[in-house]
């Protein structure tokens, strides 16, 4: 049954398989996660870690970018803080808007998650050959501008 759902066109949307590989990724990006010194991290703030890592943010963009409420970002920062891997600086010319960043021990958290991310590349690059995979880096970066 699951095969025949593949072939209808409405289940092949671009938005749902983007959703559905996120899915995939994320979740191989925790199994491997609980071989690592980050074993007890929620899979919540593991993601809000990501996200700050990739791109310091303020503290009002974080939940609109994790897409949860402004309370349960919140509550996922102040455990990266209390864990000591995030940190907040003012924004260029504030001395309201707080940035979150990456403390000297979230740049050594930092290489574990990209161990983890080159390892779930690995897993795609066998299911999908290194062409395909640089094809599809290409266009991810594309979409994503």
């Amino acid at each position: 049954m699951d095969d025949e759902r593949i072939f209808e066109p409405e289940q092949n949307n671009i938005h749902g398989l983007v959703q559905d590989l996120s899915e995939r990724l994320d979740a191989k990006s925790n199994e491997l996660r609980s071989d690592t010194a980050f074993a007890s991290t929620r899979p919540a703030d593991a993601k809000t870690f990501m996200l700050i890592s990739r791109h310091p943010r303020r503290l009002t963009e974080l939940p609109k970018a994790l897409k949860i409420s402004r309370q349960a970002a919140h509550r996922s920062v102040l455990r990266l803080v209390e864990a000591g891997v995030v940190q907040f600086d003012y924004a260029e010319g504030s001395r309201r808007d707080m940035i979150a960043n990456l403390s000297q021990e979230g740049l050594k958290a930092r290489k574990v998650g990209l161990e983890i991310a080159a390892a779930v590349e690995e897993m795609v690059r066998e299911k999908v050959g290194s062409d395909d995979l640089e094809t599809l880096r290409r266009i991810l970066i594309n979409l994503s501008q």
